[in-house]
């Protein structure tokens, strides 16, 4: 039999990287859809609304777990999360002061 031998199936340790490179990248991933959506979301009209909100705070944590692990890439989806959730503060302080009753 002449031809090329089969592929060696990866070891277990390539798939364990693979895995959590392809984690850490859709973490990534998440960390900045979530801040332009927060941020997009105020081009499109929803100032007063609780999506951008929501979504900032969901980047927040997203951020904070890219934080934790020491990615770079943490910092950056951060701050554009958080810049989301202070325009919405800013936009909508006044209804903010009403609840508090200040």
């Amino acid at each position: 039999m002449t031809g090329n031998p089969s592929p060696v199936p990866p070891a277990d340790d390539d798939r364990a990287k693979r895995k959590a490179q392809a984690e850490r990248r859709t973490l990534v991933m998440w960390g900045y859809v979530t801040g332009g959506i927060s941020l997009l979301s105020y081009v499109v009209g929803l100032e007063p609304s609780f999506i951008p909100l929501g979504f900032g705070v969901l980047g927040c944590i997203i951020a904070w777990q890219l934080n934790a692990k020491g990615e770079r890439h943490g910092l950056y989806a951060g701050m554009i999360n958080l810049a989301g959730i202070l325009i919405w503060i800013t936009f909508n302080w006044s209804r903010l002061r009403g609840w508090i009753g200040g």
